[in-house]
């Protein structure tokens, strides 16, 4: 790695979906340095776009900001389970819709400073109609935008997820 060194890593503590590790790292002058680390098990994302060309978001509260926030759908990728496995089942719980088509656009990882998170993000298309399966501990409203819309949103810094400006951003170069 070009001079820098793992020495060790040490749990300090695991958390329902996350563990905290301090890393001890020698730098290529030589000198030693303890690090942060959170490693995450990974999650996937999907843009679902109807068939006018809308994209659905969700809109759920986030305890790290103490607010409501709007998103991409997405989930914690489940052991075992694809990215594409993951948005699937996702698309249909969060939105109450199921994607004919799913393919894939992105991988982002979200925080690199210190955690090593990766997130596919994906395009849903063909969605039919189903119905929502939320989790006990979810409670998300399904909005429908127009892509200038969306953009627009995000450009006013009322979306601030950084997978949904991302993901939304690649899709739109891509129109």
């Amino acid at each position: 790695m070009d001079g820098y060194k793992k020495i060790r890593q040490n749990l300090v503590h695991q958390g329902k979906v996350v563990g905290f590790y301090e890393d001890v790292i020698t730098l290529p002058n030589g000198n030693t340095v303890t690090w942060d680390l959170v490693k995450h098990p990974g999650a996937a994302a999907i843009i679902p776009v109807t068939e006018k060309g809308n994209i659905l978001l969700v809109r759920q509260y986030r305890n790290a900001l103490d607010a409501m926030t709007y998103e991409i759908p997405a989930g914690g990728i489940e052991r075992g389970e694809s990215g594409y496995d993951c948005v699937k089942r996702e698309i249909e719980e969060e939105t109450g819709c199921r994607a004919e088509k799913i393919e894939p656009l992105i991988t982002i990882v979200t925080a690199i400073g210190f955690c090593d998170e990766k997130i596919p993000i994906f395009v849903g298309t063909g969605l039919h109609k189903t119905e929502q399966n939320l989790d006990e501990d979810e409670f998300i409203d399904v909005y429908e935008f127009s892509p200038e819309k969306v953009k627009d949103m995000i450009l006013k810094g009322e979306i601030v997820d950084a997978k949904t400006i991302s993901g939304i951003m690649t899709y739109l170069s891509t129109l």
